[in-house]
């Protein structure tokens, strides 16, 4: 009697172990990988992941998108795709647990959160246009990691670094600016977005608030009548550009009934986070604030980005 009860302990055991076994093939087969012990996020929005790195919680980035550079915080990163083509093999596999997006309130496409919610990760939509935006952004994410203060201190830290630019400028006359995302297409930044924000603290007045549209593209005839006193293109990486950086300022050079033109004042910022709602937005206020006011400036505007 003793020795069946033995040989069913121990057929109830084999039961156990194969089904432990049987399950841990099915996990593996379906790339559903168990929830980490601390939160794991993977980032296809550039501005998201430099959110990430800006609160220092850069060691709970395991995957980036196909656009970020390659830089300190994501260099040798897994790359996991992009908006339209996400890896989610590859995604299972980093054990992330928080994927980070940024589409418009209520567009995130039905099958990424079908994917995510049979996968157990939970999504992060950012709405990143202007500055307080910005800043939630960077509570949203810490809160997702579990560590609000950091979101906090970035959110302070970014807002003491613009409230110093805009006191920095105070009391100067405000300059006409026109700045441009694309200058093949006379593509610019219009009122209502962070760039027209980051404009208005450095001490500039946006010569495209009168179009009504955030991102406007216009013709050269449009651009005349403007009239800037100053003209910033904003051209990321434009020093692994060379040749589109060189484009834009024939196009430019061209137009020498312009005041910016006629005075010189057709200024290329080529930093990567040139045109990025993230973290670096206070360092690109400064830079406006340089350009438009180099008088207030602590050194002379580096010449990379002035032409």
């Amino acid at each position: 009697m003793g020795q069946h009860r033995i040989l069913g302990i121990v057929a109830a055991a084999s039961v156990v172990v194969w089904g432990i076994l049987l399950a841990g093939r099915w996990r593996q087969k379906a790339n559903i990988t168990a929830p980490a012990s601390e939160p794991a996020i993977a980032s296809v929005t550039p501005a998201g992941t430099d959110l990430v790195i800006g609160i220092g919680a850069g060691d709970r980035l395991v995957g980036v998108s196909n656009f970020d550079d390659e830089r300190e915080g994501t260099a040798g990163k897994p790359r996991i795709g992009d908006y339209q083509n996400i890896n989610w093999e590859k995604l299972a596999g980093l054990g992330a647990n928080i994927l980070l997006l940024q589409y418009a309130q209520d567009r995130v496409p039905a099958y990424i959160q079908q994917k995510c919610a049979d996968m157990g990760i939970r999504i992060v939509d950012l709405k990143l246009d202007t500055i307080d935006e910005i800043e939630q952004g960077m509570m949203t994410v810490a809160e997702a990691i579990g560590r609000p203060e950091a979101g906090r201190k970035g959110a302070d830290d970014l807002r003491g670094k613009l409230d110093a630019v805009r006191q920095r400028v105070a009391g100067r006359a405000r300059v006409r600016t026109l700045i441009v995302t694309n200058d093949g297409s006379f593509a610019l930044a219009g009122p209502g977005e962070f760039l027209d924000e980051l404009l208005t603290i450095a001490g500039g007045e946006n010569a495209a608030e009168g179009l009504h549209k955030p991102y406007p593209e216009v013709d050269r005839e449009m651009i005349m009548s403007l009239a800037p006193e100053v003209v910033i293109r904003l051209v990321p990486d434009g020093d692994k550009k060379p040749q589109v950086v060189k484009q834009g300022d024939e196009i430019w050079d061209s137009l020498v009934d312009l005041p910016a033109v006629k005075n010189h004042r057709v200024y290329v910022v080529s930093d990567w986070y040139a045109e990025l709602p993230g973290f670096r937005v206070g360092d690109l206020a400064e830079q406006f604030a340089d350009l438009l006011h180099p008088e207030t400036a602590a050194s002379k505007p580096s010449e990379r980005i002035a032409k």
